[in-house]
C-alpha cells in the first residue's frame, strides 16, 4: 500500500523485532500526512530516502528502548538518512531552507559525534498545520538545541 508517490507502507512500518506492528487508521492518516508532506519533499530535493524506523506499535517501541511518548507511536515521526549525502547536510536543508512545518528534526545515531540518521516528525499537533519547528542534537543522554 502506498502511503505517498514514494513511500509505502511496508517500508514506515518494517521492524526486526518480531512484533506485530500494524496501524490503526488514525496511525495511517498520520503516516499519510507525514510522507506527504515531510518526506516527499525530502526525496524531491535529495533522491530515495532510506527509512530506518516510522511507526511503532507500543509493544516495538518499548522493546528497542524507545520514548514512552514518541511520536512514532503515533505515526507521526521517521528516522531516516539518504543514500549519498551525509547526515549533515539533509539536516541543514530541512531546518534552514526547506519551509518544512516540522514538529522536530534531531540528529541522532549511534554516536554523538557521528550522528548516523534524522528524526523527522509532523509539528503539533499535526492536523490544523501548526508546528512547533525545533532543531535539536542528542548528544547520547540529552537534547539540545541544533546551533547551525
Amino acid at each position: 500500500m502506498n502511503l505517498s508517490p514514494h513511500f509505502t507502507l511496508d517500508e514506515l512500518t518494517r521492524t526486526a523485532t518480531g512484533l506485530p506492528n500494524t496501524p490503526t487508521a488514525e496511525h495511517l492518516a498520520a503516516l499519510t500526512a507525514l510522507c506527504s508532506t515531510m518526506l516527499e519533499p525530502v526525496r524531491a530535493r535529495f533522491g530515495p530516502v532510506s527509512i530506518h524506523s516510522g511507526y511503532r506499535s507500543a509493544a516495538v517501541n518499548a522493546k528497542i528502548g524507545g520514548s514512552p511518548t514518541s511520536q512514532h507511536m503515533r505515526g507521526e515521526a521517521a528516522d531516516l538518512h539518504v543514500p549519498g549525502h551525509s547526515i549533515e547536510e539533509v539536516f541543514r536543508w530541512i531546518v534552514t531552507e526547506s519551509g518544512l512545518k516540522y514538529g522536530q528534526v534531531i540528529l541522532e545515531g549511534h554516536t554523538p559525534a557521528n550522528p548516523t540518521w534524522i528524526h523527522l516528525s509532523l509539528g503539533e499537533p499535526w492536523r490544523v498545520g501548526s508546528s512547533c519547528r525545533q532543531a535539536l542534537t542528542f548528544d547520547g543522554s540529552r537534547y539540545s538545541a541544533w546551533r547551525g
